[in-house]
């Protein structure tokens, strides 16, 4: 499976909110990195491992609705693939609806996710936390 594939189908996966079936395309050893300043987002930071990984995806799934999940465009790079997402959320305390733009940046080796850098709103997330 091409890199490119692998990241379309992790985020077809996720939009189904099927969080286990996106993590299939992860390396058990993956780093997901969501580069914020800590002081607006309690999310900032890396997760190592699918297990903190899973734990962080969970934990943004019970403060967040996930409406929908859209890739708005993914660059092919070969073992780096580079995406522009929107996130569709809901704040389940408040019920405010939003959009989240990401950009994500990719890495896959032997056909798994073996790194993911994620830039977010930071704004943003702080006026919805």
């Amino acid at each position: 499976m091409r890199a490119v594939d692998l990241v379309n189908n992790f985020y077809q996966a996720y939009a189904d909110r099927d969080i286990e079936g996106a993590l299939a395309y992860c390396a058990d050893d993956v780093v997901f990195r969501w580069i914020a300043d800590p002081r607006q987002s309690r999310r900032a930071g890396s997760a190592r491992g699918k297990q903190e990984f899973l734990a962080r995806l969970v934990d943004l799934n019970e403060d967040f609705e996930y409406r929908r999940v859209i890739p708005v465009e993914i660059i092919d790079g070969g073992d780096k693939v580079a995406a522009q997402v929107e996130y569709h959320m809901t704040r389940r305390t408040t019920g405010d609806e939003f959009v989240m733009p990401v950009a994500d940046f990719w890495t896959i080796r032997d056909g798994l996710a073996v790194e993911v850098v994620e830039y977010y709103d930071t704004a943003l997330a702080a006026a919805v936390s």
